[in-house]
């Protein structure tokens, strides 16, 4: 179900982001930085980060049959993305009931050096959100 969710995700497509790998409760995205990504001091815009993080927890809460949709995200910044950079963000489910799931994760670089914490929920209610 996450592919068919990833492939209607328009604003993903428009920035170019990229599946690395989906499977049950877990979702790794990457995107290559561009220069229209940087905000006014040339580091990543905080925006393109969350939305990095928020476009890989949707993929991770999504793989099931029951469409999860957010009702709480947050994200910590922890370091500065710099031009040229590709970002991964990495989100596993940490637990789930019939309803609510909770995510969290990480967005880092090429070294491998973390950006950026996030932590999610999803809501879940069996057929009742339109695909």
């Amino acid at each position: 179900m996450a592919e068919n969710f990833a492939l209607k995700d328009k604003l993903a497509k428009h920035l170019g982001a990229e599946i690395v790998e989906v499977k049950s409760g877990y979702a790794k995205v990457k995107l290559k930085i561009q220069p229209h990504f940087l905000n006014g001091i040339d580091i990543v815009h905080g925006g393109i980060i969350f939305t990095l993080a928020d476009y890989a927890f949707a993929l991770a809460s999504n793989t099931g049959e029951e469409t999860g949709v957010a009702i709480n995200a947050s994200i910590n910044f922890v370091k500065a993305g710099l031009p040229d950079d590709t970002l991964y963000a990495e989100i596993k489910e940490t637990s789930r009931s019939k309803r609510i799931g909770n995510y969290t994760g990480t967005v880092t670089n090429l070294q491998d050096q973390l950006l950026a914490s996030f932590q999610s929920l999803a809501y879940y209610k069996t057929n009742n959100f339109k695909r």
